[in-house]
């Protein structure tokens, strides 16, 4: 499921016209690998069928950046 949303983000990565760097690239794909993951264990009990889980880790896996943005934005507007 890792795989599924990092090609996620590699599939939203690749069809931007945004210039990124190397590493921002590999940090953007094992984001959307750990939320693909996740996601899979939240649906791991769920009565689904097993393409639709995969579906939504890879959707999942491409929102990645905006969730952890929006994750740290929370944490630090909490904190202070």
């Amino acid at each position: 499921m890792a795989i599924l949303g990092g090609i996620g983000m590699l599939a939203r990565l690749i069809l931007t016209n945004e210039e990124y760097s190397f590493v921002t690239w590999i940090r953007k794909i094992i984001a959307g690998g750990i939320v693909g993951v996740l996601v899979y264990f939240a649906l791991y009990g769920a009565d689904i069928l097993p393409i639709y889980k995969s579906v939504l880790c890879s959707i999942s896996g491409s929102i990645a950046p905006e969730l952890f943005d929006w994750a740290r934005r929370t944490v630090i507007k909490r904190l202070k």
